[in-house]
């Protein structure tokens, strides 16, 4: 393993707590689904020590949001609307080579 490559996986690691989390694992699905407010701090502090500019994260496409699931969203106003998709997988993978490039490469 590349020593980027094991940095951000040993800081993922640290950060969530998950001796267990492995470069293939998703923190938005699975065995390893994290609650969205922890992943957002943790890619808050990643960021900052690896230098990735994040601002390009469609969160929803990771994270879906549900706020009313049971109404169509035809009749809910824009800030009401539910995501209505699975969520894609946020690897740690992804976090690795976004850090290698220096930013969000993914959305």
């Amino acid at each position: 393993m590349k020593s980027l490559d094991a940095t951000v996986l040993k800081f993922v690691r640290d950060e969530l707590r998950c001796k267990e989390l492995e470069i293939d694992s998703s923190l938005s699905s699975g065995e390893f689904l994290t609650v969205r407010e922890d992943v957002y701090e943790l890619v808050d502090k990643y960021a900052e020590v690896f230098d990735v500019d994040c601002s390009a994260i469609n969160w929803r496409r990771y994270f879906p949001i549900l706020t009313l699931p049971f109404l169509p969203n035809v009749i809910l106003p824009e800030r009401l609307r539910s995501d209505r998709h699975e969520p894609e997988a946020f690897t740690v993978g992804m976090l690795i080579e976004s850090a290698k490039a220096g930013r969000w490469i993914y959305d």
